[in-house]
């Protein structure tokens, strides 16, 4: 289907928020799946052509338009295309899917663990669940580099604001002005963190190999692979 784009803004360095309305049309998809996105002429040459796939970070909620976040990297000729694209561009919107979603029951306790722009997942399913008053217990563990690339740090305060089931753990790797964790996600972080890591349900989005490092980190802790959900992020 086609699509405007009606909003683009950085909300934090190198990344790039960008709204687009259906014109008219209506989509359904579930917090934490992925779309398709078709530009009709690139402004570069890029090896792996004019279609891609992100991340819905809106909730399901809002009807007529969807909204994805991404890193901007100046070797992809399809992210610098869309970088430049105007407000009023159209733009080809295809599948929606993913199974990377939230579990249908409520009982067990989450951890979502992100990696720099694999928090996108996890904003569409948080603003899912305060718009709903769902009674999820989470607890995210978001690594970045520094606080000014760290995407959706305000939104996350506001969304642990509304929600007491919301706890937040940032770690910033290489911040010196930050005054909270600053380690990289091993064995003894989620011990430090999340006593009680056993008892949880772990989802895991991030590079792959952030996503990697962080499953051996859980193997250590002997979490049973059908407690893990991973999501990669190729070439972001």
């Amino acid at each position: 289907m086609k699509a405007k784009i009606i909003e683009k803004k950085e909300i934090a360095k190198g990344t790039l928020l960008v709204t687009f309305d259906l014109l008219g049309k209506t989509i359904d998809f579930k917090p934490g799946q992925y779309f398709f996105i078709t530009i009709p002429k690139l402004n570069y040459p890029d090896s792996r052509g004019n279609l891609r796939h992100f991340t819905l970070v809106n909730s399901p909620g809002g009807k007529g338009i969807i909204t994805m976040a991404t890193r901007i990297r100046e070797e992809s000729g399809f992210k610098k295309t869309l970088k430049e694209l105007p407000v009023g561009s159209q733009v080809e919107i295809g599948a929606i899917t993913g199974n990377f979603v939230l579990p249908k029951e409520y009982s067990k306790p989450l951890v979502f663990v992100a990696g720099g722009i694999g928090i996108t997942p996890f904003i569409s399913m948080l603003r899912f669940i305060n718009e709903k008053l769902l009674s999820y217990d989470i607890t995210l563990i978001y690594s970045n580099r520094d606080q000014e690339s760290t995407a959706f740090f305000k939104d996350l305060g506001e969304f642990k604001e509304k929600n007491k089931n919301i706890k937040l753990v940032f770690s910033m790797t290489q911040d010196p002005s930050w005054k909270g964790e600053s380690r990289r996600i091993d064995a003894q972080f989620i011990i430090d963190n999340i006593p009680d890591f056993i008892n949880k349900t772990f989802y895991v989005s991030g590079p792959s190999a952030f996503n990697q490092a962080v499953l051996k980190t859980l193997k250590e802790l002997k979490i049973e692979n059908k407690n893990v959900l991973i999501e990669n992020f190729f070439g972001y």
